[in-house]
C-alpha cells in the first residue's frame, strides 16, 4: 500500500494549478456505512474549499468543511453542526497528511504497471492505468485525465503539491522511464486488496465557473479557535 501511495503522489507532481470551478466526488467500496460525498470549490487564486458529507451506518449525515487559502499561515476545519471553526497551521496539515515512506521503500521497484486503454469518467476522457504490488498482491486502478494539470489533484485532495522533492520522487522517474506512464489528473482511483475487497474515490462532476469569494471564508456566527502546533515527532 505504501509504495502505491508513493506512486500516486508523485504521478500528480507537475506545474501550477489552472482551474476555477466546482468538483463533486464520492468514495465507494465494499464496506457499507463509510460513504462520503465531496463538494469542492477552487478559486482562480488557488484557494480550495472541500465540503465533506459522511453518512453513518444509521444513515445520519454529518457535514464538515476544510478551507485552504492559497496565502496565509492557516487552513481551517469547520464543524457545521457545532458552528465551530479551527485554525490549523499549514505546516501541521501537510505534515499530518503526506505519506512518508522510507528511502528503501521509495526506491523499491517491485511493481507491475499495465496501461489498459481509454475510458470516460464524469464526461472526461481518461487513461486507465493499473498498478500491481507484487509484494502484497494489492491492485491499484487509476484513471488519468490530461485536461487539467496533475498538481490540481494533489492540491485539492492531498493538501500538498510539493511531492517532487520527497524520497518518493523515485517513483515518478520509474513510472515514466520504465513504464511510459506520464503524470495526470486523477478522475478515479480504486484499490483492490488481496482479499478482493475494493475501495476508492471517483470524481462525478467538474464544472469550470466563477466561484464567489465568500466560499472561502468562515460563516458568520461561528466560534473560531486555534489548534496548537504539534511537535514534529508526533506527526510522523
Amino acid at each position: 500500500m505504501r509504495c502505491l501511495l508513493a506512486l500516486l503522489v508523485t504521478l500528480t507532481a507537475a506545474p501550477a494549478l489552472a482551474f476555477e470551478g466546482e468538483i463533486d466526488a464520492k468514495t465507494f467500496g465494499d464496506t457499507s456505512g463509510n460513504d462520503t460525498e465531496f463538494a469542492i470549490y477552487v478559486s482562480d487564486k488557488r484557494d480550495v474549499r472541500m465540503d465533506a458529507t459522511a453518512k453513518s451506518r444509521r444513515g445520519k449525515a454529518r457535514r464538515v468543511s476544510f478551507i485552504k487559502p492559497a496565502k496565509g499561515k492557516y487552513d481551517f476545519m469547520i464543524d457545521h453542526d457545532k458552528k465551530q471553526a479551527v485554525k490549523v497551521t499549514k505546516e501541521s496539515v501537510i505534515a499530518s497528511t503526506k505519506t512518508q515512506p522510507s528511502r528503501e521503500q521509495a526506491t523499491k521497484d517491485n511493481i507491475e504497471v499495465k496501461q489498459l486503454g481509454a475510458a470516460t469518467v464524469a464526461g472526461q476522457p481518461t487513461r486507465h492505468v493499473q498498478v500491481i504490488d507484487k509484494d502484497n498482491g494489492e491492485v491499484s486502478d487509476l484513471w488519468f485525465s490530461d485536461r487539467y494539470p496533475p498538481t490540481m489533484w494533489q492540491n485539492v485532495f492531498a493538501f500538498d503539491a510539493n511531492a517532487a522533492q520527497s524520497p518518493t520522487g523515485h517513483w515518478a522517474r520509474v513510472a515514466e522511464r520504465k513504464y511510459g506512464v506520464k503524470p495526470g489528473f486523477i478522475m478515479k482511483m480504486m484499490l483492490t486488496d488481496k482479499s478482493g475487497a475494493k475501495s476508492g474515490l471517483e470524481i462525478t462532476r467538474m464544472q469550470e465557473k466563477k466561484v464567489a469569494a465568500n466560499k472561502f471564508t468562515i460563516p458568520s456566527g461561528y466560534e473560531v479557535t486555534t489548534m496548537p502546533d504539534m511537535p514534529s515527532r508526533a506527526l510522523r
